[in-house]
């Protein structure tokens, strides 16, 4: 009988607005920075198999208030507002699974 490897990749991405940011808001990829200090042109990290936590000033958000495509988070704040500055990561974790012999 085979045995199943499970491995996991994690992504992060760091981003400071520069100015306050309140209602529906598209933040690109490229205006992140990834572990390495590069700016994406894409998330890494997302769709199937895949899981992503969203932290505001070190607090993680509830999935409800942000939509994660490969090209943008889209931020939905109401009448709430982060304030310019603030620290907003991205993480997203790949779970992928091989079967090995």
């Amino acid at each position: 009988m085979g045995a199943i490897l499970v491995s996991t990749v994690v992504y992060r991405y760091f981003y400071a607005p520069p100015a306050d940011l309140t209602g529906t808001v598209d933040i690109p990829a490229n205006q992140f920075t990834d572990d390495k200090g590069s700016q994406p042109l894409a998330f890494a990290g997302t769709g199937a198999g895949s899981y992503a936590n969203l932290f505001i000033n070190g607090m993680m958000q509830e999935g409800r208030l942000y939509t994660l495509a490969p090209e943008s988070l889209t931020l939905e704040l109401g009448q709430d507002m982060i304030v310019a500055g603030t620290p907003i990561i991205l993480e997203n974790v790949q779970i992928t699974a091989q079967a090995i012999s």
